[in-house]
């Protein structure tokens, strides 16, 4: 009977990482590398090739990898490897996937290669926006139509998808030609334009409908990215949900819900009305004085960035101002200080040397009072741009949470003359079920139409869940209003708190070496 030696799966561990490392770097640092150590974070390239990998794991610590090289593994899925947003360059070919999947967040992935697996669809590769060169061959491919997946790479100019069923079907070459637009090679040959231009003749009312898709779903993608953009805007504003504030004082509410089937003509109608209908003043109505008040957070919101952009620029000139003057007093000074120490070693006269020894302290202490002179002029000069940041923040702020309260004011204001309108209209139509002139009512609705107080705790209901939207919006603007006024001003403190430390105790950490220095050249003279 034989004997065969079956090799253990690899674990991609702390070992196996070092060794691999190791491997690759070069030569004349190797005994460097090996002794020091090399920060992960520095690694930008990472073979792991022939190494028996069965799971891809713990490559957390290597984030700001560019190329990755899994290939000739038994690596079964793709997967951890998402938060590598700087990667360019993965091979996983010669492997056992099935499935592509794992490959959210790689936008700056440009170099794909799945060779030589068992993989059957193209699919889940959306995020590859930058992707230039896809090898998908020897795989299971046999849709041909499935090529189509890869339209929307734009930047697409290499494929090679040899060795799958697809080829073998007779318009393989003019369907991908034909579908995948910019194409420079395919299957390791280059592609001739006249032959481009065939295929898309061939398919110009497929290729048609293709582009029509495309349109519609940029667009898509494109209202999604601006949408995405105001939802961010409005939570860093303290808005965030106001767009929908509307829909769901209605949408949430399980007692007008309820109420609405009553009457879903009139009740509807009241409801659609609600958002333009003016007020007691003839002026205001629901959307306007919504549409005002994000106008005018938003107006505060970017003055408050303003604020903040002047305040670091105020700070940033006034540190560099007192960095060139320290700089040339620096420099002044250890020009004098060389010439003088190298007096003090040169000279056999005790007075020479006691006199460059006494110009040499007189001038490192004159050093002392000017740099630290300079540090409590930039403190004191910070220190007032801090008090009118924080004056001029404070009062936007308190700008906003002004235009907050008087806008939910009149927001109640309107709901309250909506509540009574509502209630007139719930109490006619009791009126009318107590006569007998609504008959079509389900048992549910008969329920609470034959029991007056249920109905008015309903209505009553429906009102109050609606003001309390409006409380959880005003809320939720103030409290975030005052968590970023107090985050801000303390960020800025402790920022300038260690600024000031820092500098400090790079003053005097000079001064010490310079004082070291003077101490040995005194010992060495005498």
């Amino acid at each position: 009977m034989s004997n065969y030696n079956t090799v253990e799966p690899t674990v991609i561990d702390e070992d196996l990482l070092k060794r691999a490392i190791h491997d690759q770097v070069n030569p004349e640092i190797a005994d460097i590398a090996r002794r020091e150590g090399i920060d992960p974070v520095e690694v930008l390239t990472l073979r792991l090739d022939y190494k028996n990998i069965l799971k891809i794991d713990n490559l957390w610590a290597y984030e700001n990898l560019v190329k990755l090289q899994l290939d000739n593994n038994i690596i079964e899925r793709i997967e951890n490897i998402g938060f590598l947003k700087h990667l360019q360059w993965l091979d996983l070919s010669f492997n056992n996937l099935t499935t592509i999947e794992g490959l959210d967040g790689l936008t700056m992935l440009t170099d794909l290669t799945l060779y030589n697996n068992r993989i059957s669809k193209i699919e889940n590769m959306d995020d590859l926006v930058n992707l230039e060169v896809f090898s998908i061959g020897n795989n299971n491919i046999n849709v041909l139509e499935n090529i189509s997946y890869l339209t929307r790479f734009e930047k697409l100019r290499v494929l090679n998808a040899a060795g799958n069923a697809i080829c073998k079907n007779p318009n393989y070459n003019t369907y991908v030609l034909a579908h995948v637009k910019n194409l420079k090679y395919l299957d390791y040959r280059l592609v001739l334009s006249e032959k481009v231009a065939t295929a898309r003749e061939k398919y110009i009312d497929d290729i048609i409908a293709m582009e029509e898709e495309e349109k519609i779903a940029l667009a898509k993608k494109e209202q999604a990215r601006q949408q995405n953009e105001l939802d961010t805007l409005h939570e860093a504003a303290h808005i965030k949900g106001i767009e929908i504030l509307f829909s769901s004082m209605f949408d949430d509410d399980l007692d007008f819900q309820r109420l609405f089937q009553i009457d879903r003509d009139r009740l509807g109608e009241m409801r659609d009305e609600y958002p333009f209908r003016m007020g007691w003043d003839g002026i205001c109505c629901f959307d306007l004085v919504v549409n005002e008040f994000k106008q005018t957070v938003l107006s505060k919101y970017h003055e408050k960035q303003d604020e903040l952009h002047q305040f670091r620029t105020c700070v940033d000139n006034a540190k560099r101002d007192a960095s060139t003057e320290s700089i040339k007093r620096l420099e002044k000074y250890q020009h004098n200080k060389k010439q003088l120490i190298r007096a003090i070693q040169s000279s056999r006269d005790s007075k020479e040397v006691e006199e460059a020894l006494k110009i040499l302290k007189d001038q490192t202490s004159t050093l002392s009072d000017v740099l630290l002179g300079y540090e409590m002029t930039l403190v004191e000069q910070i220190e007032d741009v801090i008090k009118e940041i924080e004056r001029n923040y404070t009062e936007l702020c308190g700008a906003i949470n002004e235009s907050g309260q008087t806008t939910f004011a009149r927001l109640r204001e309107i709901e309250t003359e909506f509540h009574e309108k509502f209630s007139e209209t719930i109490v006619a139509l009791f009126e009318r079920f107590n006569k007998g002139d609504m008959d079509d009512l389900d048992d549910d609705l008969r329920d609470i139409m034959g029991d007056k107080d249920a109905l008015m705790n309903a209505i009553n209901g429906s009102h109050d869940f609606r003001l309390g939207k409006f409380d959880h919006q005003e809320d939720y603007l103030v409290t975030g209003v005052a968590k970023d006024m107090e985050v801000v001003i303390q960020r800025i403190h402790e920022e300038e708190i260690k600024r000031n430390r820092d500098r400090v105790g790079e003053i005097l950490g000079f001064l010490d070496k310079s004082n070291s220095e003077i101490e040995q050249a005194e010992e060495n003279a005498y």
